[in-house]
C-alpha cells in the first residue's frame, strides 16, 4: 500500500463546526478556546522522537569508532559503516520534522526564528571548526600560520575542519530556507506527494554526480568536489521530515497499521543495499569509498531506515514504558547535539594518547569498547557544558537550571493518533531540536 501525503487536502468548504465540547478529565491546553489562534495551542511531546534522535546519534558514534577499531575496514565492518550511514537520513528527517511540526500552523516570525537558529548553529559551528582546525593542524600553525589560516577559512566554508561539521553547515541552510520551504509547502497544497517525488529526483541527480568515479567538468564537477556539504544531496529526506509532520496523523496511522510491512521492507531493502556494495567493489572501488554516505542506494536505504526506526520507536512509546525510561530518553535528546559535536574530539584525543590502540581484545570487542567510552565521555561534557553560560554558544542549547531536565512530566492530553504519548509542552525538547538548532 502506499502513503498519501494529500488524503485531506481538499474538502468542500461549508459552515464552520462548533466548537466541540471539553471532555471530562481532559486538560485545559489540549482544548482552544473558541476563536483562539492556532499558536495559541500547545503541540504534545513526542517521546518517540526522542528516542529516534538518541539512537542515530548513538549509531554516529558506532560508525566513527569502527574507522578506528578497523583501520582499513574490510568488507563487513565497511557494509556495517554504509547501514548505519543511514543516520544521515534520519537527521535531516527528524531535524525538518520538529521544525515544521512546531511552526507550520502557527504564524512563522521569520526575524527571530533565523536569529535564534542562527545563535544556536552558527556560533557552535565556528568555534567547533576553529577547535578541530586546532586539533588537525597544530603542525602547520607553528611552522605556516598564513597557510593554516587558509586551511580554517576553507574549513569554515565548507564544512571541512572535522567530517562531521558538514551537518551543522547542512543545517544553517535548511535554517536560512525554512521559510521559503512553508512557504513551498503551504502553496502545493493537494500535490504533496509530486513535490516529494521531484525533491527524489533532484536528490538522485545530486548523489549521482557525488558517486561518478572520474572528474567531471564545470559546475558537475564543483559539485562532485563540495555537494557532500550542500543542501539538493539531502533534499529528500528534509522535504520527508516536513510533509510528515504537515501529515502527522496520515504518516503515523500508516506506520502503525504496516509494521510488519516495514520490517519486511527492511530487510529486502538490506539484501538490495548488500549487493549494491559488492557490485560496486566488484566494479573496481575500495571498501571506503563503497560504504560512503552520499552514494545513490542511500536514497533508497535511508528513507527505510527512518521508517524502521520510527516504527521501532513508536512501539516503544505505545508500550507506555516508565517514566523514568522516558526522562532518559528526553535527557539523551538534550544531549544528542552536543555528544555529536565533541565526540570526535574525544575519539582522537583517544587515539592520540594511545587508549585506543592498546585495547587488547579482539576487534569487536575493543570497538563495544571504545564506543563507551566516547560515548560516556562526550556525555558527560555536554552535560557539564550545559549547566554553564557556555551552553548556547558550545552545544546549541539554552543552559539547563537546576534539575529541570528531571521535572515531573504533566498529565497527558488527549490528542489525535499521532500525536500522543506525552506531556502537553511540546517545547523542550523536541521543538528545541537540538539537531537542528532549532
Amino acid at each position: 500500500m502506499s502513503l498519501y501525503f494529500d488524503t485531506a487536502a481538499k474538502r468542500p468548504r461549508g459552515p464552520r463546526p462548533a466548537p466541540a465540547p471539553v471532555r471530562a478529565g481532559a486538560h485545559p491546553a489540549a482544548t482552544p478556546a473558541p476563536g483562539a489562534a492556532p499558536a495559541s495551542v500547545r503541540r504534545p511531546h513526542l517521546h518517540r522522537v526522542d528516542l529516534i534522535r538518541d539512537i542515530a546519534f548513538l549509531c554516529v558514534i558506532v560508525v566513527h569508532v569502527i574507522g578506528v577499531t578497523y583501520p582499513f575496514p574490510g568488507e563487513r565492518p565497511a557494509f556495517t559503516q554504509l547501514v548505519l550511514h543511514s543516520t544521515r537520513a534520519i537527521f535531516f528527517f527528524v531535524s525538518t520534522f520538529v521544525l515544521f511540526h512546531s511552526v507550520y500552523h502557527r504564524p512563522l516570525r521569520v526575524r527571530a526564528f533565523l536569529g535564534k537558529r542562527f545563535r544556536l548553529l552558527g556560533v557552535p559551528y565556528l568555534l567547533w571548526s576553529t577547535a578541530y582546525w586546532v586539533l588537525g593542524d597544530h603542525p602547520r600553525i607553528a611552522r605556516d600560520l598564513p597557510g593554516a589560516l587558509a586551511d580554517l577559512r576553507g574549513g569554515i566554508i565548507w564544512g571541512g575542519s572535522w567530517y562531521h561539521l558538514y551537518f551543522l553547515l547542512v543545517s544553517l541552510q535548511i535554517a536560512a530556507l525554512l521559510p521559503l520551504f512553508v512557504k513551498l509547502v503551504r502553496a502545493t497544497t493537494g500535490r504533496h506527494s509530486l513535490l516529494l517525488v521531484a525533491t527524489g529526483v533532484v536528490q538522485l541527480a545530486a548523489l549521482i554526480v557525488l558517486f561518478h568515479q572520474t572528474p567531471l567538468s564545470g559546475p558537475l564537477e564543483w559539485y562532485r568536489v563540495h555537494g557532500g556539504m550542500l543542501l539538493p544531496t539531502y533534499g529528500f529526506f528534509v522535504m520527508a521530515g516536513a510533509l510528515a509532520a504537515v501529515h502527522l496523523d496520515t504518516f503515523h496511522a500508516w506506520v502503525v497499521g504496516h509494521t510488519r510491512t516495514i520490517w519486511l521492507g527492511t530487510l529486502a531493502t538490506l539484501a538490495v543495499t548488500l549487493f549494491w556494495y559488492r557490485h560496486t567493489v566488484a566494479g573496481g572501488r575500495d571498501t571506503a569509498t563503497a560504504s560512503m554516505a552520499t552514494q545513490p542506494v542511500s536514497l533508497l536505504w535511508g528513507p527505510v531506515a527512518v521508517l524502521a526506526l520510527y516504527a521501532l520507536a513508536t512501539r516503544w512509546e505505545r508500550a507506555g514504558g516508565p517514566v523514568p525510561s522516558r526522562r532518559a530518553a528526553a535527557l539523551g535528546a538534550q544531549l544528542a547535539f552536543g555528544v555529536y559535536l565533541v565526540h570526535p574530539m574525544i575519539l582522537r584525543l583517544l587515539e592520540l594518547n594511545g587508549f585506543a590502540a592498546a585495547l587488547p581484545w579482539s576487534a569487536a570487542v575493543n570497538t563495544a569498547v571504545l564506543v563507551s567510552v566516547v560515548a560516556l565521555g562526550s556525555a558527560a561534557f555536554t552535560w557539564l557544558v550545559a549547566h554553564t553560560p557556555l551552553s548556547p554558544w558550545l552545544i546549541g542549547r539554552e543552559r539547563m537550571r537546576g534539575r529541570s531536565a528531571a521535572r515531573p512530566m504533566p498529565h497527558p492530553a488527549p490528542a489525535p493518533a499521532g500525536q500522543q504519548g506525552g506531556s502537553t509542552s511540546f517545547a523542550d525538547p523536541v521543538v528545541s531540536n537540538h539537531a537542528s538548532g532549532a
